[in-house]
């Protein structure tokens, strides 16, 4: 169980949240899983990040592995926003030990030291969805441009809603500025499925591409209840949310996987993209069955995937 305590850091109060096992915030943030974050500091081991979630701006910080600062932050929006999106109550010690129980693969238990402090963050199932309906044949650069464009032309200014007592990203001096925080765009909510709906059109000037329609597709699934994303959640089961999704227009194995890990909570999930296919073809002879690696195959996945993409180098 995790521990918290109000500081002073820096000169600001913040909650300080300890005792979560190995958990790395720029390895959590930056292993592809999610596209609304902003790295503001890079200070030795101290890092910070502002990302929104929910209606929230959320400005955390970290000193070591396993400990995290928390900015303008109640104890009850850290409860209820933060516990559950940064996985603060999941033992991800045990959850590692559960997968490399299962294998004896030596390149997936050194892939799992090596990306240990990856935490799979609760996205809301909306925003997962979408998301990841953006990627389809996207780099990662280009995915947060165009999120971050949606959430400007259609969400609320967060930052101001919020009173903060400054922009969060430190871009600019004195209070919160709407003509300045459209300049930017990293702290407004997410589009909703109705806002969409209601007026595509705005989607244009981010350059979705051929993705539009597949957004649109969504966004109308969605917002005509056709695709029930509470109860998709509330089955708790891989096979019918991938079943649920892939029903709308555009959403194919990949996405529907990606949303079922990211979204819908769905551990199991196990998202095959070139990197993985080239990580099973070249270090499990071509042959990995997901299933093998239990309950948590999509931690499994976020070890490997992060692995190759960033960490194999050194032991090459």
């Amino acid at each position: 169980m995790f521990e918290k305590k109000s500081e002073i850091w820096r000169g600001e109060p913040v909650l300080v949240v300890s005792g979560i096992g190995d958990m790395d915030l720029t390895d959590t943030f930056e292993c592809g899983q999610a596209f609304r974050y902003e790295r503001t500091v890079s200070e030795g081991d101290y890092v910070e990040y502002v990302t929104v979630v929910g209606d929230k701006v959320v400005r955390v910080g970290q000193r070591e592995r396993g400990e995290l600062l928390f900015f303008n932050m109640t104890e009850e929006e850290l409860e209820r926003i933060c516990v559950p999106y940064f996985a603060l109550d999941t033992d991800y010690r045990a959850i590692r030990e559960d997968i490399l129980g299962r294998t004896d693969s030596p390149w997936l238990t050194r892939a799992a030291e090596e990306a240990k402090g990856i935490v799979i963050l609760k996205q809301d199932p909306w925003e997962a969805l979408f998301s990841f309906i953006v990627s389809q044949n996207n780099n990662i650069p280009r995915i947060r441009k165009i999120i971050r464009a949606l959430s400007l032309a259609y969400g609320e200014n967060l930052a101001k809603k919020g009173c903060l007592p400054r922009c969060p990203l430190g871009l600019y001096e004195g209070e919160v500025k709407d003509e300045k925080c459209r300049e930017c765009g990293a702290c407004y909510s997410f589009p909703t499925p109705e806002a969409v709906v209601k007026e595509p059109e705005k989607m244009l000037p981010s350059r979705p591409g051929f993705r539009y329609k597949y957004l649109l597709a969504a966004a109308e699934s969605v917002s005509a209840g056709e695709t029930d994303l509470k109860a998709i959640e509330e089955a708790a089961s891989y096979a019918y949310t991938v079943e649920c999704l892939k029903k709308i227009k555009g959403v194919g194995d990949k996405v529907a996987s990606c949303a079922a890990l990211f979204g819908f909570g769905n551990l199991e999930a196990f998202p095959i993209d070139v990197w993985m296919r080239r990580a099973i073809d070249d270090y499990f002879d071509g042959k990995l069955d997901p299933e093998s690696l239990g309950s948590y195959a999509g931690v499994a996945q976020q070890y490997i995937f992060h692995y190759i993409r960033n960490l194999e180098a050194k032991h090459e």
